[in-house]
């Protein structure tokens, strides 16, 4: 089995690393390189205009002082002329869903970098915090197992059959309480659900104020408010439309017939 790339925006400290990181051992050798501290929200940003500390803190095992990005492309430069197979992100302390998290989530931008270098990857998060379900440590325990372990899976069946046509990354959400004979294959939930709140003369940046995550059936929303794991394939093909382009600017005056 070929060599696996693993980051998150949670930092080393996290305990879904460590089962993320366990079971992807089962797979296939690993190279973890994380940020030092928690940094999510970062989204693909890279560190500009400083360096980027390292320190080893294990057997393939490094922390470094930058973005989730950063840690990624270090990894790359860990691994020389040895080309890894798949890159996993996480297992994230928080959902990751719908179009916003995707271009703000630091777990995402794990994803979207390797993908933007031709290496399949995954995400993959834990839905806890605002909004959701406060789960007990046994169950937590729990749950982190089942996402490590369904990672595990995808990872094996990814580097043995290639990701499917089409699709550069897959975003999986655990829900608390996850079962593993109840998932479903969702696409991005699209409305906004972020917004600043002003509490004590300052604003907070949090989701799903004053409402309950829910979103139309068949969305990653949808999945883990329904108690469902959500798999969701992602592609990075930014489409466009250059004769429609071209018509309009013509018809503007933009451009000359």
């Amino acid at each position: 089995m070929g060599r696996i790339i693993v980051a998150n925006d949670d930092g080393p400290g996290s305990p879904g690393l460590r089962k993320l990181i366990e079971a992807l051992r089962t797979v296939g050798p690993v190279l973890a390189v994380v940020p030092e501290e928690p940094v999510g929200g970062r989204g693909k940003s890279i560190t500009l205009l400083k360096p980027v500390g390292l320190r080893e803190e294990g057997p393939d095992f490094y922390v470094a002082s930058g973005t989730p990005a950063d840690a990624f492309l270090i990894a790359l430069e860990l691994l020389g002329d040895e080309e890894p197979d798949l890159a996993v992100s996480g297992i994230n302390m928080g959902p990751n869903v719908g179009i916003e998290d995707f271009f703000h989530s630091g777990t995402l931008g794990v994803a979207i970098q390797a993908a933007i270098h031709g290496i399949p990857a995954i995400a993959v998060s834990y839905a806890i915090g605002e909004g959701f379900p406060r789960p007990t440590k046994e169950q937590m325990e729990a749950d982190l197992k089942l996402a490590a372990e369904l990672a595990a899976e995808l990872a094996r069946a990814i580097l043995e059959e290639g990701m499917p046509d089409g699709v550069d990354l897959i975003s999986v959400n655990v829900p608390v309480g996850a079962n593993r004979s109840r998932v479903a294959l969702t696409e991005l939930y699209r409305p906004p659900y972020w917004r600043a709140v002003r509490e004590d003369g300052a604003f907070y940046v949090r989701p799903w104020h004053r409402r309950k995550p829910s979103g139309p059936e068949g969305t990653d929303i949808w999945a883990l408010a329904n108690g469902y794991i959500s798999i969701t394939p992602i592609s990075l093909s930014l489409s466009h439309d250059l004769p429609a382009l071209k018509a309009f600017l013509e018809e503007a005056g933009v451009l000359s017939p």
